[in-house]
């Protein structure tokens, strides 16, 4: 029989710091107003500091990957402390650290691996594949860029995230005070789907252990990374974290939902999923769209909480929340019905 993994929460303000510098991993509309304006100023002037060209841009995409590093790093908490411990490492330790999810991935862990190595090729045509994927550069035209490039990248970021990383702090410790930790010792795995709005996970023998960290900055995805044993999911904080200043506002989770449903595309996606459970290649295929544009819809529907995702080794598949399209109104499930 499979082991329940043991699941914590860790509100270090030091996975916001990595996770805010990512221009693709938040919305900026779900962010409190003040902050909306500041960190699209803020994010341009690191561009403007590190250099505004393909592979400077593809550096600071990379930035997200030190999370990684916090997980076995519970002595890291502020930014400040990341940024020093990434200085502490080097080229050779950084690049293994930002290539960690490449390297675990079946499709191109022999190309990262062979790269890391210092063959050319093998970096290349990482390289183009993951464009292909992803519809623009991911990566710089060298491996030599990468590891000096992400740490200008954390350096130009530190002053900027320092200027708002107490009240982040907060943010995550009401959101962490407001759940229940006995509700994750009794069902683990349901408290990870509730705390993550929709990612279902199966248990397996390779994940004993299942790390939550708030995130503000990242709202309203989540974003999993695996370490060894480890599930590190950095999940997007409740509404009721936010403070005041988020209760003055619409209702997030109203106006999330509205968004969501606001794009044919996503109301296709919802169509084929109420015929079925579908995979990311199956939806892609039926939509005729690339699967970073497919996945980038299936994060905003779980985002609303329309879609749960599964998780089950390394297969991942899409189910309709049916009580949640009901709570929707009546005009949707009648198309969803068709």
């Amino acid at each position: 029989m499979t082991q329940m993994p043991a699941v914590e929460l860790d509100s270090r303000t030091a996975y916001d710091f990595v996770v805010s510098a990512c221009a693709d991993c938040g919305e900026l509309q779900d962010l409190l107003p003040e902050d909306r304006g500041w960190l699209q100023e803020s994010r341009l002037a690191v561009l403007s500091e590190v250099g505004e060209t393909e592979s400077a841009r593809a550096c600071v995409g990379f930035v997200s990957e030190v999370g990684r590093l916090l997980v076995v790093r519970p002595e890291i908490k502020t930014a400040r402390q990341v940024v020093a411990a990434v200085d502490e490492l080097s080229d050779a330790d950084l690049l293994e650290c930002l290539f960690g999810e490449l390297i675990e991935s079946p499709e191109v862990a022999d190309f990262a691996r062979k790269a890391l190595n210092g063959d050319t090729e093998a970096y290349a045509a990482l390289r183009d594949r993951l464009e292909h994927w992803r519809g623009h550069a991911v990566m710089p035209e060298t491996l030599a860029e990468l590891a000096p490039g992400s740490r200008r990248a954390l350096h130009a970021w530190l002053p900027r995230f320092e200027q708002a990383e107490v009240r982040v702090g907060r943010m995550l410790d009401r959101d962490v005070a407001g759940r229940h930790m006995g509700d994750a010792v009794a069902n683990p795995l349901g408290f990870v789907e509730k705390a993550t709005n929709g990612i279902r996970m199966v248990p397996e023998q390779r994940t004993r252990r299942i790390v939550l960290a708030p995130s503000y900055f990242g709202r309203p995805f989540n974003s999993l990374t695996k370490v060894g044993e480890i599930t590190l999911i950095c999940y997007p904080i409740a509404d009721s974290a936010l403070g005041a200043g988020g209760r003055a506002a619409p209702p997030v989770a109203t106006v999330r939902l509205y968004r969501a449903l606001g794009d044919e595309s996503r109301l296709r996606i919802l169509r084929l999923l109420a015929e079925r459970d579908r995979y990311l290649t199956e939806l892609a295929t039926e939509l005729e769209l690339s699967k970073p544009t497919v996945s980038h819809h299936l994060a905003q529907l779980r985002s609303a909480g329309l879609v749960t995702m599964t998780e089950q080794g390394n297969l991942t598949y899409y189910t309709l929340r049916r009580d949640r399209i009901q709570q929707a109104g009546p005009e949707l499930s009648a198309f969803l019905a068709r």
